[in-house]
């Protein structure tokens, strides 16, 4: 491992070096003359959360006197970095670009039993020699790391930024061929986690109004397999209007006869079946309150202690998250902090208060509703059980004081 990572240290440190030395002649002829190779390397999904969604990195192979063969990977990050899941929920998560022998990158993906596919860019030499200039600029300690944003800016959405970019320096620009259908983001998440049905409960719950939004073609090459599906169709136009495509190869580097992702949720695990369960014995306990003319202030307890940490979550996403799709959410409406108040205000015998708050909660599903109804977002199934025990709940105790 020791004689590993210094192989890594001296070649991330020759790619800081060539890119912080002024390129005399000789040295700029001598690197045109070389043979320079620029990839697209896409990974399918893998079993992890993160991992389902694919990966992206950029293979680049020169010839000659400097020959190197190295994986740009924006796709670093680590879970002992200080307040990881603070700083993920509040948006601040920061990612960096790993610069290393492609010979290190392909072990994971080919253990783990992903399929990888190398698309080769059709660029001419000066494309391929501004897009690897880039590329060093941005493995340079200043520029390395970079705040990570699932929709708009990860490991998919930077190679093809940078690759337009350096056509563009070049006078060219690249046309992705558009699709016949439009899809949200909402859509193109759930049909990549679909086997992951909390994963997308989570997200359902946490993102709001604004990944309902159709997204553009671009856009949702933010998916790495929709990065790699649309580059095969993609064409490079020059200023007088000439095309060529913009792969010119293609190339299974590994191609696993298996998926790799996890097997579907058993459907009695899933979160519609554990919150229809809760919904039926939240039913029994009311019925039996009703009969009895009382509260099961112990069920409410824990009902209102897990409503008012998903409120908490909801509301600190709402107002103080730096994440895409967050800002408009319904699901604050029927998921709020005051849900702590049933923990505590009964036993204080603050009555009044209690039917305030409980009016408001009946006030609120039922706006919660006419909402999700409008299609004004798109929620989970697996919300309906939980909206219609809060409100169940809330009739009772109504109930109960008018009773008393």
């Amino acid at each position: 491992m020791r004689k590993i990572g210094l192989l890594l240290f001296v070649v991330y440190s020759s790619l800081l070096r060539l890119a912080a030395t002024p390129v005399g002649h000789e040295a700029a002829d001598s690197i045109v003359a070389d043979t320079l190779r620029i990839s697209i390397v896409t990974c399918d999904p893998g079993p992890d959360v993160y991992q389902i969604f694919g990966h992206t990195a950029i293979r680049v192979q020169r010839s000659g006197v400097d020959a190197v063969d190295l994986a740009f990977n924006y796709g670093i990050f680590s879970f002992q970095t200080g307040n990881f899941i603070y700083k993920f929920v509040k948006g601040e998560t920061d990612y960096r670009l790993g610069v290393y022998d492609f010979t290190y990158f392909m072990p994971d993906y080919v253990m783990r039993g992903s399929t990888v596919v190398e698309q080769e860019l059709n660029l001419t030499q000066q494309e391929k020699q501004q897009l690897f200039d880039r590329l060093l600029v941005n493995a340079m300690p200043e520029n390395r790391v970079y705040r990570y944003n699932f929709l708009f800016d990860n490991c998919a959405t930077r190679p093809r930024v940078l690759t337009k970019a350096s056509l563009g320096d070049c006078g060219e620009h690249i046309v992705f061929a558009e699709p016949y259908s439009s899809v949200s983001f909402r859509d193109i998440i759930r049909h990549y986690g679909k086997n992951y049905s909390w994963l997308l409960f989570g997200i359902d719950l946490a993102l709001g109004h604004d990944l309902d939004r159709a997204a553009t073609w671009e856009e949702q090459m933010f998916i790495p397999i929709i990065f790699r599906d649309a580059c095969r169709d993609a064409r490079i136009v020059d200023a007088e209007g000439a095309e060529r495509p913009l792969v010119k190869q293609e190339t299974y580097l590994y191609e696993s006869d298996t998926v790799a992702v996890l097997p579907p949720t058993p459907w009695y695990m899933t979160p519609m079946a554990c919150t229809l369960l809760l919904l039926l014995v939240g039913a029994a306990i009311t019925w039996c309150d009703m009969r009895k003319k009382s509260v099961s202030r112990w069920f409410d307890t824990v009902l209102n202690l897990l409503f008012f940490v998903m409120g908490s979550i909801i509301y600190f996403l709402v107002f103080c998250s730096e994440h895409p799709a967050t800002t408009i959410n319904i699901n604050a409406l029927w998921l709020t902090p005051l849900a702590i108040l049933p923990v505590f205000v009964p036993y204080m015998r603050c009555h009044g208060v209690m039917r305030v708050y409980h009016i408001g909660n009946l006030v609120l599903l039922a706006l919660f509703a006419i909402l999700a109804l409008c299609r004004v977002q798109v929620i989970n199934v697996a919300f309906i059980p939980l909206v219609l025990l809060s409100a169940l709940r809330s009739f009772n105790y109504l109930k109960f004081l008018k009773a008393k």
